[in-house]
Formats: C-alpha cells, sequence, structure tokens
C-alpha cells in the first residue's frame, strides 16, 4: 500500500511524544571548505584555499542530533575525552536540546574527529570531498568508564520509550555494556534499535536492526546484488538474528525491508536533485525509521518515511538533519497530481 501524506502526518506528528536513549560511539565531524585554485610547487596536489570551515556532532552523536531534528526527546550514553572537542560536542548537542548526561568523561582517551576536506573549482559552487583524516581511538575501554556508563544506563533505560545502540567500531559498543543493555531493555520492556559496522549477530533478538548492504552481506557471507539474493538474503538474515524487523540500505538502489510477520520487500531510492553528501545518512535513515516504528508505522510504512528523509539529507553538506515538515513536504511534492 501506498503511503499517503495523510498517513505520512499522523506519523510523523507522534515523534515529538517519543523518547529515545541513543548509545554508542561519539565523534565530532570537521568540516573544511575551499577553492583549489592552483598545483602545488612541492607535490602533484592542489593548493586550497579555505573558506569554510564548520563542526558537526558526528556517528552515534549525529543519530542522536537526528532524532532530535525530527522532534523526539533524546539523550546520549557514550564516551569522550577531557579536550577541547568533547566540550565542543556537548556545547552543539546542548544547544539542539539534546541531554548529555549521559556522556562519559575518560581523560586518556581523546574525543573522537574526522576531519573531511571539501573543494572546488575557483569559478565552482559544487564541492567534492578530496580528502578524509580520522583520529578515532580504538583502544579498549577502561574498566571504569564502562562500568560508569553502565551504571548511567541502569538509572535511563527505564525512563525512555525506546534506545538506539548506533556503533561505530571505536570500542564502546563493547560485550560487557552489550550484555547488560540488552537484558535491561528487556525487563522494562523498551524498543532496541541498532545501527552497526559490523558483527550484527551481537543484536540478535532487538526490535530493529539497519544495517547497508556491505554490512549484511558480511554477516552472511554472500553477495546481495541481484533482487533475488537480497530478498533471500534478508530474510534469512532476521531469522538468523531473530529480530523482528531488518532494514537494510542500498545506497542509490534504496533498501529493502523484512519483518517477522511476513514483510519482505525492495523500495526503490527517491530520486534526488545534486547529491552533496551522504556523510551520515544512514543515521538519519535508522533514525527515522526507528521513530516510525515508535510511533506506530507499520515496518512498509516506516521504511518509506526513511527513505524519504534519506533522500532530503543527502542534497546537504555534512551529517545533515531533516524535520517532519520537509518529510512531509517531499513527500506531497512527489504525489501525482489527481486527474
Amino acid at each position: 500500500m501506498e503511503l499517503t501524506a495523510d498517513r505520512a502526518e499522523e506519523i510523523l506528528a507522534r515523534f515529538a511524544a517519543r523518547r529515545v536513549l541513543v548509545v554508542g560511539d561519539m565523534t565530532v565531524d570537521e568540516h573544511r571548505i575551499g577553492s583549489a585554485t592552483r598545483i602545488s610547487r612541492e607535490a602533484p596536489v592542489p593548493v586550497i584555499e579555505q573558506s569554510g570551515h564548520m563542526y558537526l556532532p558526528g556517528a552515534a552523536a549525529n543519530l542522536a542530533f537526528n532524532v532530535r531534528a525530527l522532534g523526539a526527546d533524546v539523550s546520549v550514553a557514550g564516551l569522550v575525552g577531557d579536550d577541547d572537542m568533547a566540550a565542543r560536542l556537548r556545547a552543539m548537542l546542548d544547544s539542539a536540546g539534546v541531554h548529555t548526561a549521559g556522556l562519559i568523561a575518560e581523560p586518556a582517551r581523546p574525543t573522537s574527529v574526522k576531519l573531511r576536506v571539501w573543494a572546488g573549482g575557483d569559478r565552482q559552487h559544487q564541492h567534492q570531498q578530496v580528502a578524509r583524516i580520522d583520529m578515532v581511538n580504538r583502544d579498549p575501554v577502561s574498566e571504569v568508564s564502562q562500568q560508569e556508563l553502565i551504571l548511567y544506563l541502569e538509572g535511563a533505560v527505564p525512563e525512555y520509550d525506546g534506545v538506539l545502540i548506533s556503533d561505530y567500531e571505536s570500542g564502546v559498543v563493547d560485550a560487557p555494556v552489550l550484555e547488560s543493555l540488552l537484558p535491561l531493555a528487556a525487563r522494562h520492556g523498551k524498543f532496541v534499535g541498532a545501527d552497526s559496522h559490523g558483527q550484527l549477530h551481537r543484536f540478535r533478538g532487538v526490535d530493529a536492526l539497519t544495517p547497508n548492504q556491505p554490512e549484511a552481506e558480511a554477516e552472511l557471507g554472500r553477495s546481495l546484488q541481484e533482487p533475488g539474493e537480497l530478498l533471500d538474503g534478508g530474510a534469512e538474515l532476521l531469522r538468523e538474528l531473530d529480530c523482528r524487523r531488518l532494514l537494510i540500505t542500498l545506497g542509490a538502489m534504496g533498501m529493502a525491508v523484512f519483518d517477522n510477520e511476513g514483510e519482505a520487500r525492495a523500495i526503490p531510492a527517491r530520486p534526488v536533485a545534486g547529491v552533496a553528501d551522504t556523510t551520515g545518512a544512514g543515521d538519519t535513515v535508522a533514525g527515522v525509521f526507528t521513530l516510525s516504528l515508535l510511533a506506530g508505522a507499520t515496518s512498509a510504512e516506516a521504511a518509506a518515511i526513511a527513505n524519504l528523509a534519506g533522500a532530503i539529507v543527502v542534497t546537504k553538506l555534512g551529517a545533515a538533519t531533516t524535520s517532519p515538515d520537509e518529510i512531509l513536504a517531499r513527500l506531497i511534492e512527489e504525489a501525482p497530481a489527481e486527474g
């Protein structure tokens, strides 16, 4: 059944009543933007004259930023350093209305930063990403910080409608945290969604998983390139992981959604005019899919709304967000004219 504007509006209106706890790897995304005006004399590389510089929440912090932009009440739980970047991240989240009491400071572990460099020609407005430098500490989390995080979760989880785990494989979503968090959420009857970059079997039994195609292929150990392979593989992954819903994002090909009530369908990508940046689009999709389910949407409805949101954010530079009004306007704009 096609998602109607009236039904989408009904679901989107419920976002503001939802409370979500985002748990995972916190990052600052740094963007330096400029024009490539000449070739360096020192090496065959362009010299970029900077014209813009900005910071945005990244990884799990971006997911929280997205969920908050959609109207929900949001808190974050994870690790940062005791440094300037941690202060910057807290300030960005606080200013957006995201609660940061669950950010645990570990002085010996610098806050993760991902720097992206963008360049256009001296007469071009369109910019392209020309370099990315990751400053990410992937060492095991200290036992002290781990226990402090678990203690926070024990008090926080009962207060939220759902928990959304964002795993960028930087150490926060480790075995002790999951072994505490998943049973805790189950005891309190809380919805659990997981957006993980690997080892999906760790999230067995959750309410929703949102891997991309390579992550799903890695878990299954085979390709999902053909439509038949995708539908068979998604159904198998749903069974193996014993989760209620599975959304596989396919980049420019759209996404596929599966649930334990027999839903299994591929959803074509929405038309996009001028892709600026795919950074963080997966976070947007995971956040919208989760909120839609918490708002009473079916799996197919939640996937359709998430598909719309993904098409919006890839037209914006950096880890961008969207809003319920913007999603609804996009749906109405694309609706076929009557008569």
